[in-house]
């Protein structure tokens, strides 16, 4: 028995003097190799922040749509069946290109008219001509005079309204078939013709032509915000077709009466088309800034950090002497965050990789 207590209180002895031995080995591991230290590289770049004054940004969805006072609407002064058309929506035109084909008796008709003023004019200027003879010979009276000159103007202007209506129609190869010319340059932006299309005279515009040098971006302005948006606020216009591209505008025309369906103001942007690059019906996202009467420190969107949802910022007292700072957002610009909890006057926030260094900072504290 005395033998076994001598030998299991030699275990013991021996398994603690390896645990104090590890236990100084570990120690002398860390002291040998302690924490790396975080400090900011030789590119790092910081922004001192001050109070500045507050500029809301406000969203709203809007499309653009072509100048309705920049266009010409065809409407077909006679009545036919369209034989061909050969134009679709968004085409570019030029002017006198042929745009359709129409068989219509109503043209032959007009041809025929034009011939028949024709003749009836050279009587008229015939007669005119003999009778101002005999006015001058005092046969005729002035009264006749005056009737035969009458008679050769109201042929003339007869004889020009008809060579007018012919003017946008050329005859085509085939008989009692017209070509439809386009009147002005431009695209077509409507398109209301098709072949075999029955047309009438003077009806709805067949198609509409516009130059699209400047379009409208027209947006809904919600109730909640009709006290914010006034009329010539500057606006950014953006649109997913070009992600990288901001169009500048105003604000040319806010409507005065609510949209009962809506429920919204109706507003509208005039902007140049330059490169033609908006095109009608294209989604695009009108943003306004509205600047506010109260401060807030402003920051670049780089320097703040999502985590948690919470937002913070590193900030640093020197280039190894840093601290991560709990951020309460006031609002945002577009790449601008005003924050009015969180900082104080002067604090080096750190701008480039602060997400990095958040998770460096974070992993040292645990």
């Amino acid at each position: 028995m005395e033998n076994f207590f001598r030998i299991h209180t030699g275990k013991c002895l021996l398994v603690l003097s390896l645990m104090v031995c590890v236990a100084c080995q570990n120690k002398e591991s860390k002291e040998d190799h302690p924490l790396e230290q975080v400090c900011l590289g030789d590119n790092a770049k910081l922004v001192k922040v001050t109070r500045s004054q507050v500029v809301k940004k406000l969203n709203f969805q809007g499309k653009v749509a072509y100048n309705p006072n920049a266009v010409v609407n065809y409407v077909s002064l006679v009545g036919g069946v369209i034989n061909n058309s050969y134009i679709t929506l968004g085409d570019k035109v030029e002017k006198n290109q042929v745009l359709a084909e129409i068989k219509s008796v109503e043209l032959n008709a007009i041809e025929t008219e034009i011939q028949q003023t024709h003749s009836f004019l050279n009587v008229a200027q015939r007669q005119l001509v003999s009778t101002q003879s005999f006015y001058d010979d005092g046969i005729a009276s002035e009264k006749e005079l005056i009737s035969a000159q009458s008679e050769v103007a109201n042929l003339k202007s007869e004889l020009t309204r008809l060579q007018t209506n012919l003017e946008l129609y050329s005859a085509s190869t085939e008989k009692g078939v017209f070509q439809i010319k386009a009147p002005v340059s431009g695209f077509i932006v409507n398109n209301n013709i098709s072949t075999g299309m029955q047309i009438s005279a003077e009806g709805e515009p067949l198609f509409t032509i516009s130059n699209l040098d400047d379009v409208w971006v027209n947006f809904n302005i919600y109730t909640t915000d009709i006290d914010n948006v006034k009329e010539n606020m500057e606006v950014d216009i953006k649109t997913s077709a070009y992600p990288d591209k901001v169009f500048k505008g105003k604000i040319a025309k806010i409507s005065q009466v609510i949209d009962p369906v809506e429920n919204v103001l109706k507003a509208r942007v005039v902007l140049k088309n330059n490169d033609l690059l908006l095109k009608p019906g294209l989604n695009v996202e009108t943003i306004v800034k509205i600047n506010k009467e109260e401060k807030a420190f402003k920051l670049p969107d780089d320097a703040v950090v999502f985590h948690n949802d919470t937002y913070y910022s590193v900030i640093a007292k020197n280039d190894c002497d840093m601290l991560i700072k709990r951020l309460n957002i006031l609002s945002k610009d577009e790449k601008m965050v005003y924050v009015d909890e969180g900082l104080e006057q002067g604090d080096q926030v750190l701008v480039e990789n602060a997400l990095l260094m958040f998770d460096k900072i974070s992993s040292e504290n645990n």
